[in-house]
């Protein structure tokens, strides 16, 4: 998973603050300041959770930045989860803003309150990336490939990815649902498969693909029917398979 940094969720926050400050300054002048004190915080909490909560997954200050918030699975998070993150950044601002400066020096860039929510924020993937994306209307053509790559490639066996293939990138290439952070993106209705899958990488002096589980529900296996656990990658030679939750969809690496 590609984890914001400290500096973007800064300056997504900063974004935020000028977008609730205009808005409360609106409310102020028109209703008058006792009113703005009274339902002001109504309207940050507003914000914040229903942005952030459901499929929409950001506030604008994170939109403007690329950035997106999401489960430990790189899932949506439900509106209570985002109602319990809104409420863990009050924690945060405790000690001159600690919990906030936690994400810049915690291994997944976890604030205080992503930890109390169980949450993550994350990148998008560059617009430059190759991208395979079942979704849309009409049969999807094959993948660009004019982005630099390792020179080795994922073809799809069974399931909606079938029938094609798709450049690994030198970081590695993401297969899900989430068309945005994903080179790989299956429909909401491809069996078994999370929003953050999987992700396969190429080690040019073993000669091997690693593929890392990303946490997913439904897991990650070898064609023997191990699973590979989340966080313990799995080495596979050029040409062995390998299917991401279920043997509806299954890939070869090449």
């Amino acid at each position: 998973m590609n984890y914001a940094g400290f500096g973007k969720r800064l300056l997504a926050y900063l974004i935020d603050g000028v977008i609730i400050g205009l808005a409360g300054g609106i409310l102020a002048v028109f209703f008058g300041y006792y009113f703005y004190l009274i339902f002001g915080w109504l309207l940050g909490a507003l914000y914040f959770i229903l942005m952030e909560g459901g499929t929409w997954q950001a506030t604008l200050g994170k939109r403007a930045m690329g950035l997106i918030v999401t489960d430990m699975n790189g899932d949506p998070i439900s509106y209570g989860t985002a109602t319990l993150r809104y409420l863990g950044k009050f924690v945060s601002s405790l000690i001159l803003g600690i919990g906030y400066l936690m994400a810049a020096f915690t291994e997944n860039h976890q604030a205080l309150h992503d930890k109390i929510a169980s949450t993550l924020v994350l990148c998008a993937a560059p617009a430059g990336n190759t991208r395979y994306s079942s979704q849309g209307a009409g049969s999807p053509a094959p993948p660009s490939m004019a982005s630099p790559g390792t020179g080795r490639c994922i073809v799809g066996i069974s399931g909606e990815f079938a029938g094609r293939s798709v450049q690994l990138l030198p970081g590695g290439t993401m297969i899900g649902r989430d068309s945005v952070a994903c080179q790989i993106a299956l429909s909401a209705s491809a069996p078994g498969i999370s929003r953050h899958h999987c992700q396969v990488n190429f080690n040019p002096q073993t000669g091997m693909f690693i593929i890392n589980d990303l946490g997913s529900t439904y897991g990650t296996y070898l064609m023997n029917g191990i699973r590979i656990p989340s966080g313990q990658p799995a080495a596979l030679r050029p040409g062995e398979r390998f299917y991401a939750g279920s043997q509806a969809n299954v890939f070869e690496v090449r």
